[in-house]
């Protein structure tokens, strides 16, 4: 069952109070105040009506909702408090607290951080632990030393439980770099492994084995000849699946057979790398581009969440501005490939491109987009047998044109939208199964009479959509107005939307969709507001049932 479904965006707001306390400059602590509570909180009554269908939500439902927010020298310390016919809770939505107070040129990081040092190496993976930054000049200088996941075993009481069983993972990364931010260079390492005597239940099931890595990275960023930016970004990743397996004796790694003193080396490790790079040309009205990566299959760091390995990307782009930032102009073109280690049967090629253009003034203005996606298949391992071959393009066309008149008693916006998408196979053998069309177009029209603080919206859509075994066209127009009163405290809203549907031609039912709100202002800390929601779907398909139904919500929100 839904729970007050239509308050979900009220109880959203009172939930996403967020908590961050990054790079506190200690020499201000003195001017924080020691203890202060803030938040907001909110109550919620829905009621619920239905007829021709079985009831989607409780006849009636309440919701009191809490989000207190403690901060002490600054530091925050969030909880949330929910009510209602279906939860009761106290609990602090965001369990997990760092700070990271600065002095000068010296960063400290305690408690659960987020590190970004290097996209391929220490990429932001949530760690507890503790840490220092040190940016003495030039010299960039960093070191973290924590909790990557904690261990976790299987809950034999709850077989059904979602919580996927991990070893206790802990881990260090350094950063030594020199340079500012608009030139330097970066080396980052990371070590992290798991200990295979944190967990005591072990389920065969799920293919779990206590892992290892180390990663070298090398990032740089470097500005030259005015307009010229270059950026790289690369590292290597040796990964041990199962550092339990036996270990490969006499095995010589020449050069790098220090290696061996970080991590463990047996069959199940892998040398992996990844890279990117790019070079822009920066000028005053128009940027062009060049962009390379690839990430080798199966690449992993345990600095970072997830990568899409198996890829080679190329892409090129450009922008350009004219008639005084009028126009703009853009566009990219990327191919890409994987199968970059020759091992599987297909190698999968595609190529994205994309373009364009807007001119816009104060009155009025157009945008045009552009974009198409291909991919085709050749042999990998085997060769491609024709009536399986992939190769498939997808279009994407997009418009929008619209106008104002606009004066001191009235404003009025006219817009056309229009949109065309489709899939086309371009292999004979498969394409009657898969091509694939549809077709959009809505205009509107809004007035508003700025006097009166009184508005009207009108609109009218129209969509086309083909597939192999239907055709259907949905189109209705829509209608709404809207009240300001008491100087703005008091809003009213109405709307009304009918749309008409037909499947190869046949009426397929219609429906209506109506709203009634009104939101009012008490005082600067407290608000109120009321909806009444009425839908009618009249089903001309046998498959489906006609229905009717009406919600009603209540909110009253308090901040402080």
């Amino acid at each position: 069952m839904k729970q007050l479904a239509y308050s979900t965006l009220f109880f959203i707001q009172l939930m996403l109070l967020n908590f961050a306390v990054k790079a506190q400059d200690v020499s201000q602590l003195g001017a924080q105040k020691p203890f202060v509570i803030n938040g907001s909180l909110g109550l919620g009554l829905g009621t619920y009506s239905s007829s021709g269908i079985d009831p989607r939500e409780h006849s009636f439902s309440y919701l009191f909702s809490g989000a207190p927010v403690i901060s002490i020298y600054g530091v925050s310390f969030p909880f949330s408090i929910v009510v209602s016919d279906q939860q009761r809770g106290f609990r602090q939505p965001f369990n997990q607290y760092g700070i990271s107070p600065a002095y000068k040129w010296v960063t400290l990081h305690l408690g659960w951080q987020s590190i970004q040092w290097s996209e391929f190496s220490m990429a932001g993976y949530n760690l507890l632990g503790a840490g220092v930054e040190l940016n003495p000049g030039k010299l960039r200088l960093g070191f973290v030393y924590g909790r990557l996941n904690k261990a976790i075993d299987e809950n034999s009481t709850q077989p059904l439980s979602f919580q996927t069983p991990t070893y206790l993972r802990t881990g260090y990364a350094a950063k030594f770099g020199y340079g500012t931010e608009r030139n330097h260079i970066d080396v980052t390492f990371l070590n992290a492994k798991d200990d295979p005597n944190s967990l005591k239940n072990i389920p065969a099931a799920t293919g779990l084995h206590p892992a290892e890595n180390v990663v070298l990275g090398i990032t740089s960023k470097f500005s030259f000849l005015k307009h010229f930016v270059w950026d790289m970004d690369v590292a290597g990743s040796v990964y041990t699946r199962n550092k339990l397996d036996d270990t490969i004796q006499n095995l010589s790694l020449d050069k790098l057979n220090f290696i061996k003193k970080l991590i463990s080396v047996n069959a199940s490790t892998q040398l992996l790398t990844a890279a990117q790079t790019a070079l822009n040309y920066q000028a005053k009205n128009y940027t062009v581009g060049l962009q390379y990566r690839r990430i080798d299959p199966d690449y992993k760091s345990m600095g970072a969440y997830y990568f899409e390995t198996d890829v080679a990307n190329y892409t090129v782009l450009g922008s350009v501005n004219l008639m005084k930032n009028q126009v703009r102009l853009t566009g990219s073109l990327g191919f890409q490939n994987d199968n970059l280690l020759h091992d599987k049967p297909y190698t999968s090629h595609r190529d994205i491109s994309s373009f364009g253009a807007s001119f816009n003034k104060p009155q009025y203005g157009i945008d045009l987009r552009y974009s198409n996606y291909g991919i085709t298949q050749d042999r990998g391992l085997n060769p491609v047998i024709d009536t399986f071959r992939v190769a498939r393009t997808n279009y994407n066309v997009n418009a929008l044109l619209r106008y104002t008149i606009s004066d001191t008693l009235i404003t009025q916006n006219i817009a056309l939208i229009g949109s065309v998408q489709s899939v086309v196979d371009l292999n004979r053998f498969t394409s009657g199964q898969n091509q694939t069309n549809s077709k959009t177009a809505n205009v509107s029209y809004q007035v508003s009479f700025n006097k009166h603080a009184f508005n009207i919206n009108t609109n009218f859509s129209y969509t086309v959509a083909n597939i192999v075994v239907m055709r259907t066209i949905l189109y209705g127009p829509s209608v709404g107005a809207g009240k300001q009163l008491d100087g703005g405290k008091l809003d009213f809203n109405v709307s009304l939307a009918y749309q008409l549907q037909h499947n190869n031609g046949l009426n397929a039912g219609d429906v209506i969709n109506g709203t009634l709100s009104s939101q009012y202002r008490i005082s600067k800390n407290n608000a109120a507001s009321i909806m009444i929601m009425y839908l009618r779907s009249n089903s001309k398909d046998v498959t489906l049932p006609s229905f009717n139904e009406i919600r009603s919500s209540f909110n009253l929100i308090h901040t402080f």
